[in-house]
């Protein structure tokens, strides 16, 4: 989830925008007037020079919602950039803070872990579980021998969920940014912008095994884009199916936009191909597949279609937005959208939910700050782990 960098580049634009404007600071959605502070007693009706003082921006990354209400349970500003469900009401989480385990109150678990954990230096990372294992995948900087510096690479490693050991450290995709991973209890699938990993060639994706890290013979058929480098931005598995997402407008030798699907087994290019709604999310960044429905968001569209037919569905219209982050708990999807892609029809900040039966969207509509960007949406035993960038104010 590149959020790190988004939230930076989103961030920096809104702040660069507001210079010369005078200062407002909102608080719960309102805005309210300058603190300001009056030098000496007023003795005349001489007018008094009035000084404005701001207040510093407050920052969390980490918010616990009640999945009923939409009340702000915790919030923190631990700094978690993704997190998975860890099937008994809390959450492992990956960021800053290293690689963790959170309890079911939003809590950190200090109990859990090890050192290569705790030290875990991936904030742009990807993470997943799959049985006992936590995967994880990205980007990070490494110590450069003889030198001062450090250089940018790319790993794929695997820890005990149970305990936080590291298990295996895979073959490093090169040539290119990790950008997706998915995992089942055989196959860990990597997608990105690489050419290669370890001495192999793999071309934007490829598959190791779960439980010894090794690079497989799976291959998929080489994704192309007209014009640019085609890369893989989201994988997800539902059943026998991988789907794959990014930019791209041909698989092998079949047009496929932005979306298509695997044989996960085999790596073979499946006959369904949801056109419009691979039109309509240009370089899909985030996949869903639930109720039927492949749900995906891109960098400036949002969209889902029928998993059986490919046809587009009408409900994402009813979001007036923007939602690039979504996840599933029974019929209904929570969304999530950021400062430059703002949910525009929640009554919440950039959190809203969908129910797929009816199309519609729910009340639930959580305030967590002024101004939220989402980075990940993990539901887990009647309560929505939200994690990203929240702030009250970004001026």
């Amino acid at each position: 989830m590149r959020t790190g960098a988004l939230v930076l580049l989103v961030l920096t634009t809104l702040v660069l925008s507001s210079c010369g404007a005078s200062h407002r600071t909102k608080t719960s959605g309102a805005a309210t007037s300058p603190r300001t502070e009056t030098s000496g007693a007023v003795t005349s009706k001489r007018a008094v020079t009035r000084r404005t003082v701001p207040s510093e921006p407050k920052y969390s990354h980490l918010a616990l919602i009640s999945a009923r209400s939409g009340e702000i349970l915790h919030t923190s500003a631990l700094d978690a950039s993704s997190a998975v469900a860890d099937g008994r009401g809390g959450w492992f989480v990956n960021g800053g803070v290293g690689l963790a385990h959170l309890l079911a109150d939003g809590k950190l678990d200090s109990a859990w872990g090890t050192r290569s954990s705790r030290n875990l230096d991936c904030s742009a990372c990807e993470l997943v579980k799959s049985g006992s294992r936590l995967y994880v995948a990205g980007q990070r900087f490494k110590a450069v021998p003889g030198t001062v510096g450090e250089a940018r690479v790319s790993a794929v490693e695997a820890f005990d969920a149970r305990t936080g050991a590291r298990l295996w450290v895979g073959p490093a995709p090169s040539q290119g940014d990790v950008y997706a991973l998915a995992a089942s209890s055989t196959r860990v699938y990597v997608g990105g912008a690489f050419t290669s990993v370890g001495n192999a060639r793999r071309h934007g994706l490829a598959a190791l095994d779960a439980e010894t890290g090794r690079l497989l013979d799976w291959q998929a058929p080489s994704f192309h884009f007209s014009g640019a480098s085609a890369h893989v931005g989201a994988l997800a598995l539902a059943g026998s199916r991988l789907y794959v997402g990014g930019l791209f407008d041909a698989v092998g030798a079949e047009s496929r936009i932005n979306i298509a699907a695997l044989d996960s087994a085999t790596g073979a290019l499946l006959p369904w191909n949801p056109t419009k709604a691979g039109t309509a999310a240009y370089g899909v960044l985030e996949i869903l597949a639930t109720h039927g429905q492949v749900i995906i968001a891109g960098e400036d569209g949002f969209a889902a279609a029928s998993a059986r037919t490919g046809h587009q569905q009408g409900w994402t219209s009813n979001i007036g937005g923007y939602a690039g982050r979504f996840a599933a708990d029974g019929p209904l999807v929570y969304l999530g959208g950021g400062l430059r892609n703002p949910i525009r029809a929640s009554r919440g900040n950039n959190l809203a939910a969908v129910n797929l039966e009816t199309g519609r969207l729910t009340r639930w509509a959580p305030d967590i700050a002024p101004y939220v960007d989402v980075g990940g949406i993990v539901p887990s035993s009647g309560r929505v782990l939200v994690v990203g960038m929240f702030t009250n104010s970004i001026g």
